[in-house]
This record gives structure tokens, C-alpha cells and sequence, in this order.
């Protein structure tokens, strides 16, 4: 019996005929690098897809902007006068007038978006809630996002901004 597990423990210990010879183990192979290959984003194209999105949002707001706006700050607005659309011009877009370079913050400030008490409309202050309310402030995101970017030209400064 002792020779039984004599013979047991070296074979164990040097293993049975039947295994394949041991040799040398190799490094583990590492897998390509593939993160090199991809490319960085464009820049350009970021602006122009942030530009898109911005344009989409004043599209699905423009009927709010109708509304409650157009008739101060478009030319055939019935409340329409030179001051108005200096200050803020929707008759293209991107909107024009004194306030194009700050439009989207401005917007907010005058419909309470930002938590200043209404200003606007004039003759309704506070009157653009809910679900109008909403989708102006998407709108005044998707402008924040694409001027954060870079994607705005800039505004030459106004002659009466002093």
C-alpha cells in the first residue's frame, strides 16, 4: 500500500504520460489598440449640429413667438415701432436687434424663464405659461448650448451699447 502511494504522489507530482509537455508560458497577446483609430470629433461639425438643433427648437417655438411677440417685434406687428425691433427683431432668424448677442438670456429674463419677474409681454407681462412657457425656454437651451459652443458669430458691438 505504501508503494501504491509512493508511486501516486510522483505521479502526481510529475504529472501523467498522457499530458501534453509543459513548456515556457507566453505572454498574454493584448488585443489591438483600436482607440487611437477613432477620430476625434469635429468641431465644425458641432456647431453646425448645434445650430440645427437650435434652429429646430425657434421653429417649434415660433407659433409661441407669433403669438405673444410678433406684434411689437415683427414690421407688420400692429404694435411695431423702430425702438421695439432695435431692441428685438423676429422678422428673421436668427432674430436681430440690439439684443442678438445675449437674445437667448434676454428672452428669459423678460418671460421669467429665469426667476426675474415677467417683463413681457408688454401689454401682458407673465402671460406665456405653461406648455408656450416650456417650449420658449427649449428654445432659449438649445441658443445657450449653440453660444457656449462657439457656433454664434460674433455680434458687433451696437453704437448705442455704452
Amino acid at each position: 500500500m505504501t508503494r501504491i502511494l509512493i508511486l501516486a504522489t510522483v505521479l502526481a507530482a510529475c504529472g501523467s504520460k498522457s499530458s501534453p509537455p509543459t513548456t515556457p508560458a507566453e505572454p498574454p497577446r493584448k488585443a489591438p489598440d483600436r482607440g487611437s483609430a477613432v477620430a476625434a470629433p469635429d468641431p465644425a461639425k458641432i456647431k453646425v449640429d448645434l445650430l440645427a438643433s437650435e434652429r429646430a427648437a425657434w421653429e417649434t417655438a415660433r407659433p409661441v413667438f407669433d403669438k405673444a411677440c410678433a406684434s411689437c417685434h415683427t414690421n407688420a406687428g400692429k404694435k411695431s415701432a423702430k425702438k421695439k425691433l432695435d431692441h428685438f427683431d423676429m422678422d428673421t432668424y436668427p432674430p436681430g436687434g440690439h439684443h442678438t448677442g445675449t437674445i437667448g438670456f434676454t428672452i428669459r429674463d423678460v418671460l421669467g424663464i429665469s426667476g426675474k419677474k415677467p417683463t413681457m409681454p408688454y401689454d401682458k407681462p407673465g402671460s406665456v405659461k405653461g406648455d408656450d412657457l416650456a417650449t420658449i425656454k427649449a428654445w432659449t437651451d438649445a441658443w445657450e448650448s449653440a453660444e457656449k459652443a462657439g457656433a454664434h458669430p460674433p455680434v458687433a458691438p451696437d453704437k448705442d451699447d455704452d
